[in-house]
Protein backbone atom coordinates (compact mmCIF):
# COMPACT_ATOMS: atom_id res chain seq x y z
CA UNK A 1 0.00 0.00 0.00
CA UNK A 2 2.98 2.31 0.58
CA UNK A 3 3.89 2.05 -3.09
CA UNK A 4 0.33 2.94 -4.05
CA UNK A 5 0.73 6.29 -2.33
CA UNK A 6 4.28 7.24 -3.29
CA UNK A 7 4.13 5.98 -6.89
CA UNK A 8 1.78 8.80 -7.92
CA UNK A 9 2.68 12.43 -7.21
CA UNK A 10 -0.96 13.57 -7.02
CA UNK A 11 -1.96 10.78 -4.62
CA UNK A 12 1.12 11.53 -2.54
CA UNK A 13 0.32 15.26 -2.42
CA UNK A 14 -3.31 14.66 -1.44
CA UNK A 15 -2.25 12.11 1.21
CA UNK A 16 0.34 14.45 2.73
CA UNK A 17 -1.98 17.46 2.75
CA UNK A 18 -4.72 15.52 4.52
CA UNK A 19 -2.16 14.06 6.93
CA UNK A 20 -1.13 17.63 7.79
CA UNK A 21 -4.71 18.60 8.59
CA UNK A 22 -5.99 20.10 5.33
CA UNK A 23 -9.47 18.85 4.52
CA UNK A 24 -10.51 20.86 1.46
CA UNK A 25 -9.73 19.21 -1.85
CA UNK A 26 -10.13 22.58 -3.56
CA UNK A 27 -7.40 24.13 -1.39
CA UNK A 28 -5.19 21.06 -1.81
CA UNK A 29 -5.50 21.30 -5.60
CA UNK A 30 -4.76 25.04 -5.65
CA UNK A 31 -1.82 24.80 -3.24
CA UNK A 32 -0.20 21.98 -5.22
CA UNK A 33 -1.17 23.36 -8.64
CA UNK A 34 -3.16 20.27 -9.52
CA UNK A 35 -6.30 20.28 -11.64
CA UNK A 36 -9.12 19.87 -9.13
CA UNK A 37 -10.74 16.93 -10.94
CA UNK A 38 -7.40 15.09 -10.95
CA UNK A 39 -7.00 15.76 -7.22
CA UNK A 40 -10.55 14.50 -6.60
CA UNK A 41 -9.80 11.31 -8.55
CA UNK A 42 -6.70 10.71 -6.41
CA UNK A 43 -8.73 11.42 -3.26
CA UNK A 44 -11.39 8.92 -4.35
CA UNK A 45 -8.71 6.27 -4.97
CA UNK A 46 -7.34 6.83 -1.47
CA UNK A 47 -10.85 6.61 -0.01
CA UNK A 48 -11.56 3.37 -1.93
CA UNK A 49 -8.38 1.83 -0.51
CA UNK A 50 -9.42 2.80 3.01
CA UNK A 51 -6.51 5.21 3.52
CA UNK A 52 -8.62 8.36 3.83
CA UNK A 53 -12.12 8.69 5.20
CA UNK A 54 -14.75 11.36 4.71
CA UNK A 55 -17.03 12.54 7.45
CA UNK A 56 -19.47 15.45 7.09
CA UNK A 57 -17.66 16.71 3.99
CA UNK A 58 -14.24 16.72 5.68
CA UNK A 59 -11.38 14.34 5.02
CA UNK A 60 -8.92 12.73 7.39
CA UNK A 61 -6.59 9.76 7.51
CA UNK A 62 -8.22 6.49 8.50
CA UNK A 63 -6.57 4.23 11.07
CA UNK A 64 -4.86 2.48 8.14
CA UNK A 65 -3.80 5.85 6.74
CA UNK A 66 -2.25 6.86 10.07
CA UNK A 67 -0.27 3.60 10.15
CA UNK A 68 0.92 4.12 6.56
CA UNK A 69 1.94 7.69 7.30
CA UNK A 70 4.06 6.48 10.22
CA UNK A 71 5.71 3.79 8.08
CA UNK A 72 6.44 6.17 5.21
CA UNK A 73 7.81 8.84 7.52
CA UNK A 74 9.98 6.29 9.33
CA UNK A 75 11.48 5.17 6.03
CA UNK A 76 12.03 8.79 4.94
CA UNK A 77 9.87 8.19 1.85
CA UNK A 78 7.86 11.34 2.47
CA UNK A 79 8.78 14.84 3.52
Amino acid sequence: MEGFIISDKVRKAVFLEIASGENSITRIAKKNRIIESVAKNALNELIEKGIIEEKNGEYKLSEEGIKLYGKLKGKNLIE
